[in-house]
């Protein structure tokens, strides 16, 4: 018995050798293209057969040896057929009862009574081949139109993994690793990240640790020394594959960040301070989610002295793109200053008072930014760290915090004022007048 027949023109490059194939089956079969999903195919088309069943097919399929004379047994004569491979379950070739029209249902697996059958089918994969790279993830994706129902296949590596995305419901982007199948329905959605789009269906999650260099940043600090030793054992003894850069002596953070922008080799790169003594559990192996625009991520750091963990004086794992992108001026906080997200994972211990200028000039330097955005717009978090700082006990810790609280209610909580913080030469010099007798490198 010859049942009537859906064959759906996806417009993939074998269509119209497949459709010939169909034709030839079935003479009288209807053509149509691809448009919301096979849900919604098949409720449009299924009151208009004239038969008990319906063929629907995929022009993306050679069927030249299938066997179409398969007629359901009378037990299995309200079940919906289904012919699919072991990589994707819900299939491109249905037989259909006339009655499944009928069902209120959104998935193919809410019906009732499905019935899975494998077959080796030949698959017109027609998906377009785009790379990227850490440094353009969402630039090379706006360049990219495609139809709708066509898949590009974005990766940063050329591997051959098989690919059969489901058209049942609403398209996918489909993620395995740190390759996504995406199809051209979900582009004009994609405007920061690819999480833009609703649809997203992981297959598997990266495998592989990334590796970005390490750069260690020193500014004459008396400990410099010991702390770049721990940090070089630390990877030693780890067998770390990270490449170790010593950024030293380059006045104002900015120009230090950007120094070790154009020294990394790497798209990302972890800054480690003269004071940060590294975490034995910190491996420098975070994963960058690709799928994210470029954002600097903050880690915590242990203030030992103050008994709290948050992002400052910690490791940061900086996108070098976006530190070269910095404005060299009129920054309070470079980091902040840039797209970013906060790592809440313990990097580094911080001795933040190895000795007097030092413990003041953290402190300083710490609370002047933290009394600002307090000001500015408070929060409990920000009420917090600021009292840990002005309740410390260790003497010169306790100093520069008053002083930086003055410091910028003084300035008026002018930014502008508070910015030549961000330059040893202003913090040695202030340190000196108000500390003349103090001795500090």
């Amino acid at each position: 018995m010859v049942f009537d027949c859906i064959a759906i023109d996806f417009g993939n490059s074998k269509s119209r050798n497949n459709i010939a194939v169909i034709k030839s089956v079935f003479p009288h079969a209807v053509v149509i293209p691809f448009v919301d999903s096979y849900l919604e195919i098949a409720k449009r088309m299924l009151p208009e057969t004239q038969t008990r069943y319906q063929w629907m097919l995929s022009s993306k399929i050679d069927y030249s040896d299938f066997d179409f004379d398969y007629i359901p047994e009378q037990h299995q004569a309200t079940q919906v057929h289904v012919w699919a491979n072991e990589l994707q379950q819900e299939g491109d070739t249905f037989l259909f009862p006339r009655q499944f029209a009928d069902q209120d249902i959104k998935l193919l697996r809410n019906y009732k009574d499905v019935n899975y059958h494998t077959h080796n089918f030949d698959y017109d994969f027609d998906y377009l081949e785009q790379h990227y790279d850490l440094s353009n993830v969402m630039e090379n994706i706006s360049t990219c139109k495609i139809p709708i129902a066509r898949y590009m296949k974005y990766s940063d590596t050329s591997d051959d993994g098989l690919f059969y995305p489901s058209y049942w419901e609403d398209l996918k982007i489909y993620r395995s690793g740190n390759t996504f199948y995406l199809p051209g329905k979900s582009l004009s959605h994609i405007k920061t990240q690819i999480y833009d789009y609703p649809f997203i269906h992981n297959i598997s999650v990266p495998d592989n640790k990334d590796c970005f260099d390490i750069c260690f940043i020193s500014n004459g600090e008396p400990f410099e020394q010991e702390n770049y030793d721990l940090l070089k054992n630390h990877a030693y003894q780890n067998n770390l594959k990270n490449k170790l850069h010593w950024i030293r002596n380059v006045d104002g953070r900015t120009q230090a960040y950007k120094q070790a922008s154009t020294t990394s080799s790497t798209e990302y790169f972890y800054a480690v301070f003269a004071k940060s003594k590294v975490k034995e559990t910190f491996m420098f192996d975070y994963t960058v989610d690709r799928a994210l625009t470029k954002r600097h991520r903050i880690f915590y750091a242990h203030l030992q002295e103050l008994n709290i963990a948050y992002g400052t004086f910690n490791i940061n794992l900086y996108n070098k793109t976006l530190c070269l992108e910095t404005p060299d001026d009129n920054i309070l906080d470079f980091t902040l200053s840039q797209p970013h997200e906060v790592v809440p994972i313990i990097s580094n211990e911080t001795v933040l008072a190895p000795d007097n200028y030092t413990a003041w000039k953290n402190a300083f330097r710490e609370v002047s930014k933290l009394v600002l955005w307090q000001h500015k717009k408070p929060t409990v978090e920000t009420q917090h760290r600021l009292k840990k700082w002005l309740e410390t006990k260790n003497e010169w810790l306790a100093k520069g915090a008053m002083d930086g609280k003055k410091f910028t209610e003084k300035s008026d909580y002018n930014e502008d004022i508070i910015l030549q913080t961000y330059t040893w030469d202003f913090c040695r010099s202030k340190f000196k007048s108000l500390y003349p007798t103090e001795i500090f490198y």
